[in-house]
């Protein structure tokens, strides 16, 4: 008897579902599953924290561009190695925080007076005027004698001991404090005399100054890439002669550019929407003019309604304007109008930020109740009976800012990345899973995977190494080495793994496993199990699970290999039977189609 593994629908019943229970590592292609890639990292170095954002552009020159964000600065990623590359006109590698203490009138400074100087993690710690003094004071504490100057130059070496500060030695009467650890927060130093130890707060901290929840989007507009967060001044890098981003607003001429969440180009217009203080605005810029923010066309509009604040904007001749319960479509029609905004779901938008993905006029997101395809204007539930209920329980609720939404146009995948429940120490939001949907099969399945943001790249071979990991085999290229096909970069699915390094799905480190549905090979009767044969291309191990009664739980069987005759031999009886597959780690196959259960009746028990 032959059962193919079928569809994975884990919202069905286990028994007679006709599909498959376990879908893990692989993808639904056309009537088998194929491996679906593990993890491969590429880059020499790795950025700071986890990511919150990624964008990967090419311009005009065929030059590839591939930025990634954290909460504090955004990376350049050039041959395989990360560079800060800051914003506005801030890099991370410089933003240390200081402050200032100015010392006036030094001999009147009492003894047990205060200097509190706050650390990068939020902690304090106190310095003290031990009074006047020679020699060398107790730890943290510093004497005034002599003038303004010297007890200066003494706050400063007592400051400057301290593991997480330093000091520079002051010229005169001011001495500038700058704590040891890059960036974090604009925090607070405290004197207890400010008469004569006045004080400046930390100034600095970091490039980007929102907070970990706060995700950043990239977009082109011509040969210029567009980053925002929604809370620090949107940036700009022009490709080709920006080497660091900067603040849109430098170079706009008319107008005032706003404070958006995120973006995408409509025709010939640069589009923002979930501005600060006016979540449900869009604006856009002139006419092929990302510098006019007044005139050209330009405007704004406040979208009505109780549709929730806007998520995700997306680009083409037709643009999409998600809201939480609410989906706008934008047509340019120039003129006074400019736009016409036509709702075409009242009350179904994207909920959280970053689980919208398109490949052209394929959009795919993630609303309150499910996965929906939205193809023209017509919405699609692609998720239900199927996968909604097992994400919705599979999901761990408290970083579901964490969600990623991207796109595999090449094996037409949409795929979001999410924390699952399943990683019980998950502290950091790093997420463990994704949820793949092949548009094409109609099909799901599911991957384990260790990342914070997966994204459509253009990755170049500048090295043999890569070229390996792109063609699994150099001896098999059959691409000339100088055409843009390497030094243009392929488009990969990509990400930036739990190691905060860039990486791309191109290995076999993973484990695939298949489980076929629930069968009652005789009905009324048991079944004696004599052996399986799975139906995959690769050497593959399998177990049998059993159970007498629907409300019993299975109880499954030792592992089996696959012997000369091409069978995995079983001995195993029971009513109801199902089978499970498991390709290793570092073993490829093309197809995984099913099993060929041999099986003989058995009787009643």
């Amino acid at each position: 008897m032959q059962l193919p593994f079928g569809e994975w629908l884990p919202d069905q019943p286990d028994h007679l579902k006709k599909g498959a229970n376990v879908a893990t590592n692989v993808y639904y292609a056309q009537n088998s599953y194929k491996r679906f890639p593990s993890l491969v990292d590429y880059s020499t170095n790795a950025i700071a924290t986890d990511s919150r954002g990624a964008g990967s552009f090419r311009d005009n020159s065929n030059t590839v561009y591939n930025f990634v964000s954290t909460e504090d600065t955004i990376y350049k990623l050039t041959s395989g190695t990360f560079t800060d590359v800051g914003a506005g006109g801030t890099l991370l590698t410089s933003s240390y925080a200081t402050c200032t203490i100015t010392v006036t009138d030094y001999a009147n400074i009492a003894t047990d007076s205060t200097l509190v100087l706050t650390k990068n993690d939020g902690t304090t710690v106190t310095f003290t005027c031990q009074g006047a003094g020679a020699g060398t004071p107790a730890t943290n504490k510093f004497f005034h004698n002599e003038s303004n100057d010297t007890t200066a130059d003494n706050i400063f070496t007592c400051i400057n001991a301290h593991a997480d500060f330093s000091a520079a030695n002051p010229a005169a009467n001011v001495v500038t404090v700058t704590r040891a650890t890059v960036g974090s927060d604009n925090l607070t130093v405290t004197s207890s005399d400010t008469t004569r130890l006045a004080v400046t707060d930390f100034t600095g901290g970091t490039p980007l100054t929102g907070d970990s929840d706060d995700f950043g989007t990239f977009t082109q507009f011509g040969e210029y890439v567009i980053f925002s967060n929604g809370v620090d001044a949107p940036q700009y890098y022009l490709m080709g002669t920006s080497t660091a981003f900067a603040n849109l607003s430098t170079i706009v001429t008319a107008g005032t550019t706003p404070t958006f969440k995120v973006s995408g180009v409509v025709r010939d217009f640069l589009v923002t929407g979930n501005i600060s203080g006016a979540t449900n605005r869009i604006q856009w810029s002139g006419i092929n003019d990302i510098a006019t923010w007044s005139g050209k066309q330009s405007d704004y509009q406040d979208l009505p309604g109780s549709g929730g604040q806007i998520t995700a904007v997306t680009s083409g001749e037709v643009g999409y304007v998600f809201r939480q319960n609410q989906i706008i479509r934008m047509d340019y029609v120039g003129g006074a109008v400019v736009f016409r905004l036509s709702v075409i779901s009242p009350n179904r938008g994207a909920v959280y930020g970053r689980t919208v993905c398109q490949d052209n006029r394929q959009i795919f997101f993630y609303a309150d109740d499910g996965f929906y395809q939205l193809s023209g204007d017509t919405i699609i539930p692609i998720g239900a009976e199927k996968i909604n209920r097992f994400f919705d329980l599979n999901l761990n609720k408290g970083f579901t800012d964490r969600i990623c939404a991207a796109v595999d146009p090449f094996n037409q995948l949409a795929m979001w990345l999410y924390p699952s429940v399943n990683n019980t120490t998950n502290t950091s939001g790093i997420c463990d899973r994704i949820i793949i949907y092949n548009y094409v099969t109609k099909k799901w399945s599911l991957a384990e995977v260790s990342a914070s943001t997966i994204f459509s790249q253009f990755v170049g071979a500048y090295t043999v190494e890569l070229m390996d990991i792109i063609s699994t085999n150099l001896e098999k290229i059959n691409v000339a080495l100088d055409t843009d096909f390497w030094s243009g970069g392929q488009m990969l699915l990509g990400a930036v793994d739990s190691d905060y390094k860039a990486a791309i799905f191109a290995g076999s480190d993973n484990e695939s496993e298949m489980e076929t549905d629930e069968i009652e090979p005789n009905p009324g009767l048991r079944s004696n199990i004599l052996g399986i044969r799975p139906i995959v291309n690769a050497a593959s191990t399998v177990t049998v699970k059993t159970r007498e009664r629907l409300q019993d739980t299975a109880t499954e069987s030792s592992s089996t290999s696959t012997v000369t005759s091409g069978i995995n031999p079983i001995r195993e009886s029971g009513r109801y039977i199902r089978a499970n597959v498991k390709v290793a780690s570092g073993i490829t196959f093309d197809h995984a189609q099913g099993i060929d259960l041999s099986a003989t009746r058995a009787g009643v028990r």
